[in-house]
C-alpha cells in the first residue's frame, strides 16, 4: 500500500528543493495528488525515482524535460496572445470612452445654449405681447377675420 506525503515534507525528508519535486511530478515521474493545502506524492514511487536518478540521468528523462519545457512555452505564448488581445480591447474601450466624453461635452454645450435661448425668449417674449405693435397685429387679425366671414 502506498503512502502519500506532502511535497514540503518530502523536500525536508529527502533534501530536495520543493520546486524540483513539483517539476518531477509535472514530468509524471511518480504519482501526485493535488489536494489542499499542497500537493502530495506517493512516497514509495518517489523513493524509486530517486534511486534511478542516483544511477544517472537517462535520455528519456531529458526528452521528457524538453517536452515539458515546450508545453510550458506554448502555454506562455497563449497567455501572451491573450494579454495582447486584452490590451487591444482595452485600447478600443478607452477610445470609445474618449468619443463618448466628447459627445457628452458637445451635448452639454448645446443644452447650455438651449437654456440660454429659452431665457432670452422668456425675457423678450412678454414685453412683445404687451407692446403696441402686438396689439396692432391682433387688431388687424380680427379685422381680417371679420372680413372673410
Amino acid at each position: 500500500m502506498s503512502t502519500w506525503i506532502s511535497v514540503e515534507k518530502a523536500a525536508v525528508k529527502y533534501g530536495f528543493n520543493k520546486e524540483v519535486i513539483i517539476l518531477w511530478a509535472e514530468m509524471k515521474r511518480f504519482p501526485v495528488g493535488y489536494g489542499e493545502p499542497s500537493p502530495v506524492i506517493d512516497e514509495r514511487s518517489f523513493q524509486e525515482f530517486i534511486a534511478q536518478m542516483k544511477k544517472g540521468i537517462t535520455s528519456e528523462y531529458i526528452d521528457t524535460l524538453e517536452e515539458l519545457c515546450i508545453q510550458k512555452t506554448r502555454i506562455c505564448d497563449l497567455y501572451a496572445e491573450i494579454i495582447g488581445a486584452q490590451d487591444k480591447e482595452l485600447l478600443r474601450q478607452r477610445e470609445k470612452i474618449a468619443k463618448i466624453d466628447q459627445i457628452q461635452a458637445a451635448m452639454k454645450m448645446q443644452n447650455d445654449r438651449i437654456v440660454d435661448c429659452k431665457k432670452v425668449f422668456a425675457e423678450y417674449g412678454r414685453p412683445f405681447r404687451d407692446s403696441w405693435l402686438e396689439k396692432l397685429r391682433r387688431s388687424l387679425r380680427r379685422l381680417l377675420a371679420d372680413r372673410k366671414s
